[in-house]
């Protein structure tokens, strides 16, 4: 699944992926849960392939820094003019950088471009991650690559939250995808502590995943740590 699919569904508004509503996992355990708000200010939040998603700005309101990419430069203008929010764009070599200029939040920061071609140093200063729609946006010949490149990126002890979605492929063609317990750990197992938070049966709460004929849906959600 090249990035062209994924420009074509930003392009033509096929976003039935896009959820208006902050995500309850992040709310959880990044909010009464999470960091106290006095030292969020020192931690700064990964978000890949984050399209429009409403969860940078809710990290951003909530004390975050917040660093997002995304491949599609509509998906990028309309978060930052969804929400209203001033912003000035950096651009180097046909990809850019968008900064966020409002004093109301923490600092948000979206590179535009591939999330393949990220530099080394791109996470530095990177604490935690969030991948909400990330891994489970991949077909299973790309997951290997994916967890390989975002490993790279790290340094020792850095956290992410992963959220996925397990239910028969047979009933649905992705995206979303499913993606097991026994793949999270074979994708993860060698170079992470893996801490599985939650398992929720979630088929009656994701009515447009059961309307595309889903029956069962399993919602999982793992925190991982880098070793």
């Amino acid at each position: 699944m090249k990035i062209d699919f994924w420009l074509d569904r930003w392009n033509n508004d096929k976003i039935g992926f896009h959820q208006d509503r902050i995500n309850p996992y992040l709310a959880y355990f990044y909010g009464d849960k999470g960091p106290a708000v006095e030292q969020r200010d020192k931690l700064k939040v990964f978000v890949p392939l984050c399209g429009k998603s409403k969860d940078l700005l809710w990290l951003a309101q909530n004390g975050y820094n917040v660093f997002g990419v995304e491949c599609s430069d509509r998906a990028v203008k309309k978060f930052f003019e969804e929400n209203v929010l001033n912003y000035r764009h950096v651009e180097k070599e046909g990809t850019g950088l968008y900064i966020c200029d409002d004093d109301r939040f923490s600092k948000i920061e979206i590179f535009q471009g591939d999330f393949f071609a990220l530099e080394d140093n791109a996470l530095d200063g990177v604490t935690d991650i969030f991948d909400r729609a990330s891994l489970v946006a991949l077909p299973v010949d790309m997951r290997t690559d994916y967890v390989n490149k975002i490993t790279s990126l790290q340094q020792s002890g850095m956290r992410t939250l992963l959220v996925t979605l397990n239910f028969d492929p047979a009933e649905m063609d992705g995206p979303p995808f499913s993606v097991t317990d026994e793949e999270v750990m074979n994708l993860y197992a060698e170079n992470y502590k893996i801490d599985k938070l939650i398992a929720k049966d979630v088929i009656e709460i994701e009515t447009g995943l059961k309307n595309r004929g889903l029956t069962a849906l399993t919602e999982s959600v793992f925190k991982l740590v880098k070793k």
